[in-house]
């Protein structure tokens, strides 16, 4: 499941979903969880866009995803301070929205909005 989410295939995500729904919650040995994997690939991925749906579908299947952390950090933290470029950062902004939307509240820190434009001046 997590390969999935970090490969881009959506189609893969909702099938393997689809029969083992509690993966959502299972980290990688570096402690990834899925979402995070979807957020990582738009860095690296062939189609960033995947990975906003898959981002998007994880949230609509468990919002609790919005709470999964890794080392220490809020998911909308860790969105922010991915690696974008021009070829994706639309794709960035897309999944820091979605996000967002699922959980307001999870701005934590005034540096949120300061990182992601330290990344890249079109934000």
């Amino acid at each position: 499941f997590n390969n999935a989410c970090s490969n881009g295939t959506f189609a893969t995500v909702e099938y393997l979903y689809k029969l083992h729904p509690d993966a959502i919650n299972h980290r990688t040995t570096i402690g990834s969880y899925p979402i995070h994997n979807a957020i990582n690939s738009i860095s690296r991925g062939d189609n960033p866009i995947a990975a906003v749906v898959i981002a998007n579908f994880l949230l609509d299947c468990d919002p609790s995803v919005t709470f999964q952390k890794h080392r220490g950090e809020s998911l909308l933290y860790y969105a922010c301070r991915a690696g974008y470029n021009d070829s994706n950062i639309e794709a960035g902004i897309q999944v820091i929205k979605v996000i967002y939307d699922a959980h307001p509240e999870s701005i934590e820190e005034n540096t949120i909005a300061s990182t992601i434009h330290d990344r890249h001046q079109q934000v």
